[in-house]
């Protein structure tokens, strides 16, 4: 299960509380503030299930798999195939797609404990 934000910067505080000087003051705290940010930050991103099609493509065309594309204002969204030998996109339609992120279709089991 993964964890909530709340309960990551609360280890996240501690762990850092306990390795760092006490004494911080002015810039030093600044710092420490931000490094704590960008901690969280870092955190939040790996908590996504989008996976970036820069970062990964996926491995086979057994699935089917739901598509984004973040550069449309709404963002787009739909189900598409992936061809991995030709590294395509293709719609329900036959039609070639340019999605920015993927991941695939969770499996209705993954929700039975929730």
């Amino acid at each position: 299960m993964k964890q909530t934000l709340e309960e990551v910067a609360k280890e996240n505080i501690l762990f850092n509380h306990r390795t760092v000087d006490r004494t911080l003051s002015g810039g030093n705290l600044a710092q420490f503030g931000i490094t704590n940010f960008i901690q969280g930050a870092e955190w939040q991103a790996k908590q996504s299930p989008w996976i970036s099609v820069k970062d990964r493509l996926p491995q086979t065309d057994d699935d089917l798999y739901i598509v984004l594309d973040a550069r449309t204002n709404p963002p787009g969204c739909g189900v598409c195939d992936f061809n991995p030998k030709t590294e395509t996109w293709i719609d329900y339609d036959y039609n070639i797609i340019y999605p920015t992120h993927w991941m695939p279709i969770p499996s209705l089991e993954s929700n039975d404990n929730e």
